[in-house]
């Protein structure tokens, strides 16, 4: 349970850290109920402590306190804690220590000074009928009462031995109930109440087995990828791993406080996050961003969902986002506009958790299908390399991206030489056999930057970002010895081998204003190293000038 302490981290020594882990480990098989009641109430306590303005110390506090609150409970009997039924006096004696006990572990694991007032009265209450000490009104620290006010809010949203979950409105009603009889605070308690009502977090996506997920990162967000620095002009033009990359979802709406929660829990999830203050903002963000989810909310400042929405459908890049509108507005008028500006779903504010993460889940999976449809389209069925459409867009890429940074950019035309012999000899399977080696060899024997293509036919293409003509050249040399050491072995016939012509073209030597001029100074390299005599390499400028010589 260590992780739920990341927002506001012990500066404390190994051997008190595995301590309390120890102690944490004992207290679970005491109170079975303990994690995800932490949990959750760590996670009311950040959000709510933001929401009414708590400064930075009070809030680690308050924090703090949330996570220790219920220490005491280690002392008391299992047969207390878990008695399905209501207490007897006598057993309800035990139990009001806990707080006095909890305060008093609190100083022996270490230095919790400033939290132990406030654990050990989180159960007073302001008519002075609380425990263990009966404190009244202002004697009853401020971040205590609000301890209280989530202590009590969890107790009955939640499962437990004695009784079922309460519903939101219930549970709620009860607060207020206590608030009216002058045992809570009730500025509190209405403040907590729009909180829970505005954001509607049902305890079970809170529960130990949710917040557990994605190596339990608590409620802070891994890195952004856009905040990892690359130096300019690096390619790394591997794919991603499909099913295994973290979709990113953009949450764009003027609720700061809502924002933070949903941020938080997907976060936990297996969602990377964005987040936007306005439509504004949202597109700024989209035009910087790879985002495959969008939450809009329906009445934002500056811009509305339904103009950002209009946006994404109109910009080629943007197009395939899965869009949600999150609206307040139940009339059906609002939700029909957006589904016709080519909104995907909408979820009606206050939602409930489960179900935006189930509708978030849906554009997840048609999401990955997308990916997959677009992954097939790009590869050539037999070599598995990409095929030719693809590379006018990776090409394209990487050209401006070279242009832009003033990097050099190389390409080689591969042709296998003779390969319709091969067909006519040995027969097309032999042909595709060749064909399916030479592209293996491809890929094994450059660089992981390196973007090999299936241009057509028996010819390749090799797009070499960050590569000069003589680094090219060497490159391609490399890939005509690996295509010659091929061996193939036909039963019925003797053994035989292929050869490689390749043309080079690079940036570093001629100034291209289009990607498609290099691509045909590489193809008229390519004849110049076929006229050559075949199994050979030659530059576009070395061919160019022979040719213009006469030679």
């Amino acid at each position: 349970m260590l992780y739920l302490l990341r927002p506001f981290p012990l500066t404390w020594g190994a051997e008190s850290l595995q301590k309390l882990e120890a102690f944490l480990k004992r207290l679970e098989r005491v109170e079975p109920y303990f994690e995800g009641h932490i949990q959750r109430a760590c996670f009311y306590t950040l959000s709510f402590g933001k929401r009414i303005g708590l400064s930075e110390q009070e809030l680690r506090q308050l924090y703090l306190a949330t996570f220790f609150h219920d220490f005491g409970k280690v002392r008391i009997p299992p047969e207390i804690l878990k008695k399905n039924g209501p207490l007897t006096p006598q057993e309800f004696k035990i139990m009001e220590a806990h707080p006095s006990l909890g305060a008093e572990i609190c100083l022996d694991l270490g230095p919790l000074e400033e939290i132990a007032p406030l654990v050990a009265a989180h159960h007073e209450k302001l008519d002075g009928t609380g425990y263990p000490l009966g404190l009244k009104a202002e004697d009853i620290p401020l971040l205590a009462r609000i301890l209280a006010i989530i202590d009590i809010y969890d107790a009955l949203r939640s499962k437990r031995y004695y009784k079922p979950p309460f519903s939101m409105e219930k549970s709620l009603g009860i607060l207020y109930s206590h608030a009216a009889a002058g045992q809570l605070d009730s500025g509190l308690v209405h403040d907590f109440a729009k909180f829970g009502e505005s954001n509607y977090v049902d305890p079970e996506i809170l529960a130990a087995d949710f917040l557990n997920q994605a190596g339990r990162s608590a409620l802070h967000m891994s890195l952004p990828l856009s905040e990892r620095k690359v130096e300019a002009g690096s390619t790394d033009n591997s794919e991603p791993a499909g099913e295994d990359k973290p979709l990113t979802v953009l949450v764009a709406d003027d609720n700061k406080d809502l924002v933070e929660i949903i941020k938080t829990v997907l976060s936990q999830s297996r969602y990377r996050v964005v987040s936007a203050a306005d439509g504004e903002e949202a597109m700024e963000k989209l035009a910087g961003e790879q985002v495959d989810i969008a939450l809009l909310d329906i009445m934002m400042p500056k811009m509305t969902a339904f103009q950002v929405c209009r946006k994404i459908r109109e910009d080629p890049r943007l197009k395939s986002i899965y869009v949600i509108f999150l609206t307040a507005l139940a009339g059906g008028d609002e939700r029909v506009k957006g589904l016709e500006v080519g909104a995907d779903d909408y979820i009606i504010k206050p939602f409930y958790f489960p179900e935006l993460l189930a509708r978030i889940g849906v554009g997840e999976r048609l999401t990955h299908q997308r990916w997959e449809v677009e992954r097939q389209a790009a590869r050539d069925p037999l070599t598995g390399l990409y095929n030719r459409r693809m590379l006018e867009e990776r090409l394209n890429d990487e050209f401006e991206r070279a242009k832009r940074y003033q990097r050099p950019l190389s390409l080689l035309m591969i042709d296998i030489d003779n390969l319709k012999l091969v067909n006519d000899v040995y027969g097309h399977d032999w042909g595709d056999t060749v064909l399916q080696k030479i592209a293996q060899r491809l890929t094994e024997k450059t660089r992981k930057s390196d973007i090999p293509v299936r241009y057509g036919g028996d010819e390749f293409v090799m797009v070499l970002p960050e590569t000069p003509l003589q680094s090219a050249l060497q490159a391609a040399d490399k890939i005509r010895q690996e295509a010659k050491s091929l061996v193939f072995d036909p039963e019925s016939s003797a053994p035989f081998s292929v050869t490689v012509s390749i043309g080079a073209a690079s940036t570093s030597e001629k100034m291209y204003t289009d990607w498609r001029e290099i691509l045909k100074d590489a193809d008229l390299a390519l004849y110049g190293a076929k006229t050559a005599g075949k199994d050979s390499v030659k530059a576009a400028l070395d061919w160019q000038a022979r040719r213009e010589e006469g030679c």
